[in-house]
């Protein structure tokens, strides 16, 4: 099953690419719960599809465009941990950054999203190092 979950996460960030919010939203569960990077504006958790969506809907509006480039995927049964480059312009200085989310999944659906600025402490929440961390490209 943790294949089909790293496919999953792969086709939400390409709808997120595309515009497409309805399929990302359709990949949450009901009750996912989100909590965002450590210092960002809004502190979260984020609980509930719609606490999320509005929330990605925020971050959204900061840019005319953004984009979500994986760099890193790794599975870890139920989990799929992402690193990320992002990228945003418009409407201010152009801003790139680089952060790792853990995705945990159940049937088929995100139930809790993780941000951490520190690839390595996303890797250790998931009880993994980079030398047993398997790597899907």
């Amino acid at each position: 099953m943790s294949q089909d979950n790293v496919d999953i996460i792969r086709s939400a960030i390409a709808s997120w690419n595309a515009g497409n919010m309805d399929a990302v939203r359709e990949g949450l569960d009901p009750n996912v719960v989100a909590t965002p990077l450590q210092g960002w504006p809004e502190q979260g958790p984020f609980v509930g599809r719609d606490a999320v969506m509005a929330w990605y809907g925020q971050v959204r509006e900061a840019w005319d465009i953004d984009t979500v480039e994986a760099i890193r995927f790794v599975e870890a049964g139920d989990r799929v941990l992402v690193r990320v480059r992002w990228h945003g312009a418009g409407q201010g200085p152009e801003s790139t950054m680089e952060f790792t989310a853990v995705y945990t999944m159940r049937k088929g659906g995100t139930v809790y999203i993780e941000f951490f600025w520190d690839h390595a402490e996303a890797l250790q929440a998931l009880g993994l190092s980079e030398q047993d961390a398997h790597v899907d490209t």
